[in-house]
């Protein structure tokens, strides 16, 4: 039978043992203590903190609540300059990078609108090169700054899903993001970290749970402070096995599930496993795919964390790890495996799993497939077909397969199954399909395109070339090829009544709603009268808009933009207004 202890230590509300505590922490890792203050005035609350598991990524840095609205007050957090200022449709959205004397840069993400100096200084950046999309690096003389200094209101541009502000600190010589918590943004927390599924898994062809060869999961109900479970499993390990778990953290008097700062696995007593999270760097962020159970992630939207490396994950957050947490289960006798988790102030939640070695494997024989080394490059290359591979893409040793399903409507070639969208990658590979019965005159428009189960087609990108279609991608998947000859839709945000002028002598922007079929929108100019004027966009709504200002006079005008997509596709809406 398996039996499950939890021990969930009282949080530390002694002031000499959170001392210990934090003492412990800094004396590890000086960082300034003092130097930062806070980025807004309201009482600090997160919606996401440090190294929470995120798509593709560990996240960066804080998501501070803004109260569910635009506009909040966002501040220096103490002296220096602004160094570097990044407009774009997604990721950070409107962003500001300040650097500060002590050595570190504090970004902020997802703003509404900047300072009006701030504001005036890139304007004229953005006028320039005629673009609303920037990033551009500043000296140190340029837009100097101090402590509790406006510089922006918070917003919701960019990738955010709603209003707040993103917030980092990163060491400005290596551009590693920094734990704030670690700058003394100690955030009241009493509250101990929930453990919502443990995973075992069988980690080679010769490895068995309950005498299967598949993953066990395990999940606690949690009631009043204690957590049972609906049905007691025996669990019996046999060979080299790996474990998992899935766990969250809140901060008092929130509901939100942020991230943990550590988890720890000791075997007998003793740690086989530990990460914790003070800093990684953006090259290495990806490696998030590697430290989860990726297929679980795909098929069931779990965050299951391993409490092993496989053999290519260079995230770095790991630390005296034995065996890269492997454990050789080979005698026939009982072990105990306790997890320990942590939020940073230290309120610990522990569990004790306790597993029955058996010197029994499998009667199920496994079936043999071709091992390919993660570290090595894979090649395929077949008449109508190739792909590469680079070396230290997958992460773990994983047999290579692709295969022709047919085709579907709309599409130039076969469809090829490329591995599966289980298997995540670190580098993108080389994906080239040979098209068929494709008109040279759409050779240019040609790209491919990924194909879910329902049919849906997604842009790939890729070009045609020497009769080939070849692009980069991240993902395995279906692929086929396709065309986009289909130019981007724009009508106004707001309602033309025919043969009448529209009047906007009262609002405050001219509003565009631009949507794309496949490829995208890449790029797009606006001009008043000939002139051009500063569009923003918001994809998320698919608005392209412009902000009147001063320099537009009184009475008639025409308003002209363009909208091109990845495939050169072209759309033009032209009109006239009255201001």
């Amino acid at each position: 039978m398996v039996f499950i202890l939890l021990y969930m230590q009282k949080p530390i509300f002694g002031a000499f043992s959170l001392f210990l505590f934090h003492f412990s922490i800094f004396a590890q890792n000086p960082y300034p203590q003092n130097d930062f203050r806070s980025p807004v005035d309201t009482a600090l609350t997160l919606a996401g903190n440090f190294g929470e598991i995120r798509p593709n990524h560990f996240h960066a840095g804080f998501d501070i609540r803004t109260n569910n609205r635009e506009g909040m007050p966002i501040y220096a957090v103490a002296d220096g300059y602004i160094s570097r200022i990044k407009i774009s449709a997604f990721g950070y959205g409107k962003g500001l990078y300040i650097t500060h004397p002590n050595g570190f840069t504090s970004v902020y993400g997802h703003l509404k609108s900047f300072e009006n100096n701030i504001q005036s200084f890139t304007y004229k950046v953005q006028s320039s090169k005629q673009s609303y999309e920037i990033d551009t690096l500043l000296s140190s003389e340029l837009l100097p700054v101090k402590k509790g200094q406006l510089i922006g209101l918070s917003g919701n541009t960019g990738g955010s899903q709603g209003p707040h502000l993103h917030f980092e600190i990163r060491d400005t010589k290596s551009e590693m993001p920094v734990n704030p918590y670690f700058f003394g943004y100690l955030i009241p927390d009493t509250i101990k970290p929930r453990i919502t599924q443990i995973a075992i898994y069988p980690m080679n062809e010769n490895s068995s749970i309950n005498g299967k060869h598949v993953s066990k999961k395990i999940a606690p109900v949690y009631k009043k402070g204690k957590y049972t479970y609906l049905k007691q499993d025996t669990i019996s390990v046999n060979g080299e096995i790996g474990f998992g778990i899935e766990c969250y953290d809140t901060e008092t008097k929130s509901t939100n599930k942020n991230g943990v700062f550590s988890i720890e696995l000791q075997s007998g007593g003793k740690r086989i496993y530990y990460h914790e999270l003070e800093k990684f760097t953006f090259e290495n962020s990806r490696y998030v795919n590697a430290h989860i159970d990726y297929e679980s992630k795909q098929k069931h939207g779990t965050k299951i964390q391993r409490c092993f490396v496989t053999t290519n994950n260079k995230s770095g957050i790991y630390k005296g790890v034995v065996n890269n947490g492997i454990l050789d289960f080979q005698d026939d006798s009982v072990h105990w495996m306790k997890f320990i988790v942590k939020d940073f102030v230290g309120n610990t939640t522990e569990l004790m799993l306790k597993v029955r070695s058996s010197t029994i494997g499998f009667d199920v024989e496994v079936p043999k497939k071709k091992i390919y080394n993660c570290l090595e490059e894979i090649k395929h290359e077949g008449d109508d077909l190739k792909i590469l591979i680079p070396a230290e893409a997958l992460y773990e040793n994983t047999p290579f397969y692709c295969n022709k399903n047919g085709s579907v409507p709309h599409t130039f070639s076969p469809l090829y199954e490329v591995m599966n969208d289980n298997i995540p990658l670190q580098k993108a590979i080389t994906l080239s399909i040979k098209p068929v019965r494709l008109p040279d005159s759409l050779q240019s428009k040609a790209c491919i395109v990924s194909v879910n189960k329902k049919g849906g087609k997604s842009y790939e990108g890729g070009a045609f070339a020497d009769g080939w279609v070849t692009t980069q991608t991240k993902e395995f998947g279906n692929y086929a090829v396709g065309i986009d000859t289909v130019a981007p839709k724009l009508k106004p945000a707001f309602k033309i009544i025919k043969e009448k002028i529209p009047d906007l002598s009262k609002s405050k922007t001219i509003g565009v709603i631009a949507s794309d079929n496949l490829s995208g929108i890449r790029k797009y100019r606006a001009t008043i009268d000939g002139k051009w004027v500063l569009v923003e966009y918001e994809f998320k709504q698919n608005l392209l808009f412009y902000t009147f200002d001063d320099q537009i006079a009184e009475g008639t005008h025409e308003f002209k933009i363009e909208v091109v997509d990845d495939k050169e596709n072209k759309a033009i809406l032209t009109f006239v207004f009255i201001r």
